[in-house]
């Protein structure tokens, strides 16, 4: 008799998971999904990305924060999920060329962190620990703050991060070569002649 309300109790208990789950799916679903097929660029990945952190809420389940903090919690999930899939894709993928980054003015680089898509290329390149970082600010547009809440990192690590991928984004940017100007001028060094 004891096997049996053991067996009902296992199956109560795993009906509350999946009623759970089913119901954050239901909650934010669309959600994830926009945050995939933003950061993958592909609708077909993003559904399959989308299911996929749905699996992993629900064998981790028991880490789930309350409701107030689950969103964001499902969010990071599935950034990481989507940064390893394009760090695999990238890994199997031939390497890109550095000149195949669109050229910028001389002196210039951080314009192209304004380009998402270039902006996810350079993501792409950059170290794990970099990237869930360099997505919650050049691509969401969060503040130092945000991502730092996001993240559960100090302002002070968000700002160190952030100019460790600049730096590190610099060295893939195909930079032309400005010829000097003469002497005398009044353009500016980053001006082309």
């Amino acid at each position: 008799m004891s096997q049996s309300s053991g067996l009902v109790g296992v199956s109560a208990s795993t009906e509350a998971v999946s009623l759970r789950v089913s119901s954050l799916y239901r909650k934010f679903g669309a959600t994830i999904y926009s945050r995939c097929r933003r950061l993958l660029r592909d609708e077909a990945l993003a559904e399959d990305a989308t299911q996929d952190v749905f699996v992993r809420v629900l064998k981790h389940l028991d880490r789930a924060p309350d409701d107030a903090a689950v969103l964001g919690w499902i969010y990071r999930i599935s950034t990481n999920y989507c940064l390893n899939l394009l760090r695999d894709r990238a890994g199997q993928a031939q390497s890109m060329a550095p000149d195949t980054l669109p050229d910028v003015e001389a002196g210039n680089p951080e314009r192209l962190l304004l380009d998402r898509q270039t902006v996810m290329q350079l993501i792409e390149r950059a170290p794990p620990k970099l990237q869930p970082t360099a997505v919650l600010f050049f691509v969401d547009g969060r503040d130092h703050d945000q991502v730092a809440a996001a993240l559960g990192i100090s302002r002070r690590t968000v700002i160190n991060r952030l100019n460790d991928f600049v730096a590190r984004s610099k060295k893939f940017v195909a930079v032309p070569k400005a010829r000097p100007a003469p002497l005398g001028s009044t353009t500016s060094p980053g001006a082309r002649a």
